[in-house]
Formats: structure tokens, sequence, C-alpha cells
């Protein structure tokens, strides 16, 4: 008997039984408490855009400049630690579960910053930035996981897309923070997060399909019992049914190399790391990378720390909005929306660069038309590009293998984030800033064509609806 008749008979058989209201509070509490990694991983990735300049200006070690090759390590070595993330969080979700996984990252992440804040030298920041995207990368693996595991269909794009939100939220609290403290106090106020994190995570529920794939039955019944909160045992046992049929059904499928390259597997793991490749290549670090010159160009006189908060609130505001619009609107018209204006908007960045380089007289009369076009960008990014391609992965790809194939996709994400982020001067010299912009805007072209003609809409789709769109039996 295939997946597809089996879960059929298992819902057919309880189509008499009263229908059970779960609600929603447990859900969102539970899913905002495992957010707050992504949360202290955005405060990682923040860190460097104030903590730096700080650096060069009280300077420490050795005069240590905001373009210099140490300066570059210090921005790109949290993205090279969250690379390998991927292969440490895809064997611990799996062994130790997804709650206990982040409770257990909790203390080196807090251990990162306190190396940081009390480095004797700028090699040894380096350590605890490796660390902390170490751990701070993991999260982006295991919260999707585990908030597609406790949620229910309807609330799962919702709660799965607050990744992003708490994300650049963390960028946003480091922004703040940081334009009034100095970089080793910065990163003492930044330690206080995932402490906050791991013990709000102890109080938590394990994933009950985690605990059901483990033989954990009662403990099962007893999470989801207080995820939906019912009042009996009875009352999820329906789910239960469904969730045991689903395991059951991936256990029997074998994951062999073989295997790897059906259909079934090879489609929507294709299309997962495709969505972290255009999300990379759609020209984020780029427009962060001239986000000052941008503005100091459009003559607006605000300093270099308040541009860059005022485009981080625009990043969270549109980011919140997309949590809002995903079980709306839908994912695929989501991301083609963000896709589509994403290339515009740096058609005419390059554009503008180009007559910046040729024709500066002219370029010093056009100061609004970047500035604008900054601002749309992140309005499209964080609608679509930036938040969805993590909340795809937790829905696209199969249960069976999700823990290996998530492993690859967050390290291939994360490995091109850092690619980018350390050769990205490199990449300036040999394209200038205009060809740079056209690049990344050729590729969002191409996004949108890939996510109107082959990425799969999900919403409203359980996880196993959405393995039979790619043929799974």
């Amino acid at each position: 008997m295939n997946e597809k008749s089996e879960l059929g008979d298992v819902k057919s058989s309880l189509m008499g039984v009263p229908k059970f209201e779960a609600k929603t509070g447990p859900q969102y509490f539970a899913a905002l408490t495992a957010t707050m990694g992504a949360f202290a991983l955005g405060t990682a990735l923040g860190w460097a855009s104030p903590a730096v300049p700080n650096m060069e200006e009280r300077r420490d070690f050795n005069n240590l400049t905001a373009d210099s090759e140490m300066a570059t390590w210090i921005g790109s070595t949290t993205p090279l630690g969250c690379c390998f993330a991927g292969f440490l969080a895809g064997f611990m979700v799996d062994f130790f579960g997804r709650k206990w996984t982040m409770i257990i990252l909790a203390p080196p992440f807090i251990a990162g910053w306190f190396i940081i804040a009390f480095a004797p030298s700028a090699a040894v920041i380096l350590v605890g930035r490796f660390i902390t995207g170490l751990c701070g990368g993991s999260f982006c693996l295991i919260v999707p996981v585990y908030v597609s595991e406790i949620a229910e269909d309807r609330l799962r794009g919702l709660l799965s897309n607050t990744l992003a939100l708490f994300i650049v939220l963390g960028i946003l609290f480091s922004y703040c923070v940081g334009a009034g403290l100095s970089w080793s106090n910065l990163s003492i106020v930044c330690a206080v997060v995932p402490i906050i994190f791991g013990v709000g995570m102890f109080f938590q529920p394990e994933s009950p399909r985690y605990l059901l794939s483990k033989g954990r039955d009662k403990e099962a019944r007893e999470a989801l019992k207080r995820l939906r909160g019912a009042d009996s045992l009875d009352q999820i046992d329906p789910e239960i049914k469904i969730i045991q049929t689903s395991i059951d059904d991936s256990n029997s499928q074998s994951a062999s190399f073989q295997d790897l390259l059906a259909g079934p597997i090879l489609k929507p793991t294709g299309i997962s790391l495709m969505l972290m490749f255009l999300q990379q290549f759609g020209g984020i670090n780029a427009v962060l990378f001239y986000c000052v010159a941008i503005f100091r160009d459009a003559g607006t006189g605000i300093a270099e720390d308040t541009s860059a908060i005022m485009v981080a609130v625009v990043q969270v505001i549109f980011a919140f909005l997309s949590t809002i619009l995903v079980e709306r609107a839908g994912r695929k018209l989501l991301l083609m929306i963000s896709e589509l204006g994403m290339a515009v908007c740096l058609l005419v960045l390059g554009v503008y660069f180009y007559i910046k380089e040729n024709d500066p007289e002219k370029a010093s009369s056009l100061g609004w038309l970047p500035l604008t076009s900054l601002l749309l960008y992140m309005v499209a990014y964080n609608l679509g590009s930036g938040p969805l391609p993590w909340t795809m992965m937790g829905e696209l790809l199969p249960p069976h293998v999700k823990g290996m194939l998530s492993s690859i996709a967050t390290a291939f994400c994360w490995g091109l984030a850092f690619l980018i982020t350390k050769f990205f001067t490199q990449m300036l010299n040999g394209l200038t800033p205009a060809g740079c912009y056209w690049m990344f805007s050729g590729w969002c072209f191409f996004g949108f064509v890939f996510c109107l003609l082959v990425v799969p809409e999900t919403k409203g789709k359980s996880l196993d609806e959405i393995q039979r769109l790619f043929g799974a039996k």
C-alpha cells in the first residue's frame, strides 16, 4: 500500500470523529521561543557593522581599518561558521532531538560572545565570530524543522516565516545598541540573547513527530496535547494517528544514493538549493555594501549609523508583512513579486552607478534615484527572497531525508554568503559596481522565471500532500 492510500485510509476512518479545534496560543508561543535562536543569529550578523568602525575609531588592534583584510575576515567569519553549522546540526537534530539541540547549542553561543568581548587580538575575535556563526547557523536549520513539525497546516507558513523576521530584528538590535556602545560592550549585551533563548526552550515541548519517530509515544501525545491546548489525550489521538502513519511511510522509504537522484527527492532538493542560490545572488550583500554611500549621495545628511538603522527598520516592517501575507497570497506569488521587484531595482542601481562613473555631474542630480531603488529593493527582498527559502526548505524536503538534505542546503546557502561577503571587493574591481548590480539583476530575472515555472505552491497543504506533488508514493 502506498503512502497516499495509507494516509487516505487513516483520514477516511477519522471522518466520523468530531473535529477538535486546536488552540493557536501554545503553537505561537513555542514557535516564537524557538525563533529567538534566529534573533540571536541576527545579532551576530549585524554586529560587524557598528563594531568594526568602532574598533577603527578607538584604534584597537594596531589601527584596524574598516577596509582592511582583517576587517573583511571579521565580517565574513560568521557566515563561514554558519556554513559548517548544517553538518553539525544535521547530526544533532536527529540524535538529541529538535528541542535539546537548540538548548545544547546555547552555551557555546554565549561563550563565543564572551571570547569576542574579551579578545586580546583581532585573531581571537575571529574564533568567537566563527563559534557564533556555527551555533547561530545551526538554528537556521533546526528552527524551520521544529516549527513545521509543531504547527498545524493552517499556521505552518506564518510561523515558519518568522525565522527571517527574527533574523532582521536581531540585526536591527545590533545596529541600535551598537550605535551607543563599544564593540566589547555590544558583545556582552548580545550574549544575553542566547541565555534567554536557552532558558525559554527548556520549558517548550519537543516535536511530537520526532518523539513518535523514536518510539516515545506517551511523550509525543503529551507534547501534542500541550501544543494544541487540548483538555484530554483523546482529542489529539486523530492527529497522532496521522503523524504516525506518515512516519511509518517515511521509514519504509529508502535513502540510498540512487534514491537521492530520483524525482521525489531530487526535485524538491533542487528547488530548495536554487532558492538558496537566488537568495544570495539576489544582490543583498551588494546593496548593503553601498547602503551608506547611497544615503550620502542622496544628500540626506543622515549619519552612517542612522542610515543603517533605517534600512534595518524597513527590513523588519516588510519581513513582518511577509509573515502575514504568506498564508494569504501564497509562497509562489510572493517569491515572483520579490524576484521581479529586486531585478528592476538592481537594474536601476546599475544604471545609476554607470552614470556616476561616466558622468559624475549628472549623477549628482540623481541622488533620489538610488535611494528610492534601495528602499524598494529592501521591500521586495524581505517580502519573498529573504524569508521564504527557509520556509520552503522546511516544507519541501522529504521527512525521511530532511536532516541530511537540510544540512546540505544550509551549508550551501551560508557558503555562498561567505564567498560573496569575503570577495565582493574583488568582484567590484573586476566588474565595476554597475556590472555587479546588472549581474545580480540578471539572476533575479532568472529567479522570477524559475519561480513561475518550477516552484510549486505549498500554501494550505500538509507536509505529506507536498511530497505527493513530486510523485512520492
